[in-house]
């Protein structure tokens, strides 16, 4: 997937959003856009930098294994330990689960929808006859 955010990185993460939580593509690509505009050109994001809103959609991503955590530990002047934590793009869960998403856009136009009956030439009041 590469460190550059393009149309195949959205693409990706997409696919494997509808598979793994079970939405359409237009909702998948729109949780997709929101996760991948904290992560920009990179693979990782800070915590810091979530919403609360957010945070909450990207632990249940990670739930479904689409995004991963670490931390690092930095020890203050005062002494003190401050935990660092950081997200990132599960990059293979990502590709493992973007195959094989069955992608059915059916164009039906008005005629397609009509039932078989509609094409019957009988009439309304001949069906029993």
């Amino acid at each position: 997937m590469g460190a550059n955010f393009d149309i195949e990185r959205h693409k990706l993460l997409t696919k494997a959003i509808m598979k793994r939580v079970g939405v359409d593509q237009n909702m998948a690509g729109q949780l997709a856009l929101r996760v991948l505009n904290y992560f920009g050109y990179e693979d990782e994001v800070i915590d810091n930098a979530l919403d609360q809103d957010d945070r909450r959609l990207f632990y249940f991503l990670q739930d479904v294994q689409l995004l991963k955590t670490a931390w690092e530990e930095a020890i203050l002047a005062s002494g003190r330990t401050w935990r660092i934590f950081y997200w990132y793009l599960n990059i293979e869960k990502i590709e493992e689960h973007s195959k094989d998403v069955l992608e059915v856009i059916i164009e039906q136009g008005i005629y397609d929808t009509l039932p078989d009956k509609a094409w019957s030439r009988q009439e309304v009041g001949e069906e029993g006859n």
